[in-house]
């Protein structure tokens, strides 16, 4: 007898050891009256929302707090209209149904009609043989610059002491000093001095100073620096390299052809679905039919 029953103390322990280490996996992470909210039920709400709204909650505590706290809010109001009635209300629940109904046709086309939608090798061979002007890429130029920041507003003298120290900087680089270090030195634009001055590729139509554009699309790689006033002030800038003007390639396009044509493939689905349905169903709006009988 004694032991039977050490054995069932031992079992409820295990039990209640299984349901604690349980909850250690899943913890609360918040509650109001009677909800509780776990760990689990807020991955899942979370990944309902877009890609970007989830990095943004999970880099941030305060993020993740705020969206619990609004979940939480969303259940304790939820709560209090229900014990008020709301929920038994005629126009409430045509609105719900109405919202169920919404759901359940988005989610059978999504999962259902254009879930397998996919994109043959023919489709894309077509697609970049009849469009081929889309497939340009434009001739660029890999600039470095160092600047010096004087607004079109400046001063005169103000202006002119911007100018003296652009034209000092240029001479130190015609004179074979190293252009990534005076860029780190002296560039008052601090994201590219990092960098020794690189602003990456530019290419027509890319930048938002055009005599800027005009001054660098025409310099060539290995020629001297050249001296730039923009409205934003002087540029000191050197080319490293050029890229003429091309087509890519059916490899290198064949991803932007991949999700153009799904998406096209998938609208293409469900619109003939839809059709297909309006006719099994007889579907008729009342408007229409006596619109054309006029």
């Amino acid at each position: 007898m004694i032991s039977r029953f050490i054995t069932l103390i031992a079992a409820f322990v295990v039990l209640l050891t299984g349901v604690v280490h349980a909850e250690e996996l899943n913890p609360v992470v918040g509650k109001t009256g009677d909800f509780v909210l776990r760990e689990a039920d807020f991955d899942r709400l979370l990944s309902n929302l877009s890609v970007e709204a989830q990095k943004a909650i999970q880099g941030s505590v305060e993020q993740k707090n705020n969206f619990i706290r609004q979940l939480l809010l969303t259940k304790a109001t939820a709560a209090k209209a229900r014990k008020e009635g709301f929920d038994r209300k005629p126009e409430f629940k045509e609105l719900v149904s109405n919202l169920i109904d919404q759901f359940l046709a988005q989610e059978y086309l999504s999962k259902v009609i254009v879930a397998n939608v996919a994109v043959t090798d023919e489709e894309m061979k077509k697609y970049y043989s009849e469009h081929e002007k889309d497939f340009l890429v434009p001739e660029a130029v890999k600039v470095r610059h160092i600047f010096i920041s004087s607004p079109k507003d400046s001063a005169i003298e103000l202006k002119e002491k911007a100018k003296a120290k652009a034209e000092s900087i240029l001479q130190l680089i015609r004179k074979g000093e190293a252009f990534d270090k005076i860029a780190k030195e002296q560039s008052e634009d601090t994201d590219s001095a990092a960098n020794g001055g690189d602003l990456g590729y530019l290419s027509a139509g890319k930048t938002n100073s055009p005599e800027f554009e005009k001054a660098v699309l025409g310099l060539k790689p290995g020629e001297a620096a050249q001296l730039v006033e923009t409205s934003f002030g002087y540029h000191v800038v050197k080319i490293d390299e050029r890229k003429e003007q091309r087509t890519a390639s059916f490899d290198e396009s064949k991803g932007y052809m991949q999700n153009l044509l799904r998406e096209q493939n998938k609208q293409k689905a469900a619109q003939e679905f839809l059709d297909r349905i309006s006719r099994e169903t007889g579907l008729e709006i009342a408007g229409e039919k006596s619109a054309g009988a006029k």
